[in-house]
């Protein structure tokens, strides 16, 4: 992946920014590791090999500036089987696979990717926990299990008091009566 990074000085509003490019909607920008994409304006050169991001207002001081490349894979160009390939789109089309494939390989991750899986697991797994916390305390199965283990709370003193002490043997042999449940 392509990035260069700069720190926020709280007066410059423009970074120069060099690495190609295909189309402004590839160049992305991050703010303390947090993407974003508003407040800024991509101005590329005549070849597409770099430009600058103008900022509406000027990054804070101390803030890390992050401007990086991510191309999204779409088809850009549509051969039809009748008419003859131009080599030029060709070339562009393998020259748009290989940077693609770069950005996928590269050992910097997309930040706003990584932004929007991170908050989607961690919402997914707030999410279970208080499934689980629900379910534990009272709706679910330990609910009921405790219901459970109430009802025989108050119910089992009665068991004993109607034989006396839980070692004592029951009076009359058929042991029929277990008390008041």
């Amino acid at each position: 992946m392509y990035k260069i990074s700069y720190t926020g000085d709280g007066v410059t509003t423009e970074y120069v920014f060099a690495f190609p490019f295909f189309q402004v909607a590839d160049v992305h920008i991050a703010l303390d590791n947090a993407a974003v994409t508003t407040g800024f304006t991509v101005v590329p050169n005549d070849s597409f090999t770099g430009g600058r991001v103008i900022f509406g207002a000027a990054p804070a001081n101390g803030l890390a500036i992050d401007i990086f490349r991510q191309i999204s894979l779409s088809r850009v160009i549509d051969y039809q089987p009748t008419d003859k390939i131009d080599p030029e789109d060709l070339n562009d089309d393998f020259n748009f696979l290989l940077a693609a494939f770069q950005d996928l390989r590269a050992v910097d991750i997309d930040l706003a990717s990584w932004t929007n899986t991170y908050d989607n697991v961690t919402n997914f797994l707030n999410y279970t926990l208080n499934v689980v916390q629900d379910k534990l305390s009272g709706g679910g199965v330990l609910g009921l299990y405790n219901n459970l283990v109430s009802v025989l709370a108050s119910a089992l003193p009665t068991l004993i008091n109607d034989y006396g002490s839980i070692t004592e043997s029951a009076s009359g042999e058929n042991n029929d009566d277990y008390g008041v449940l």
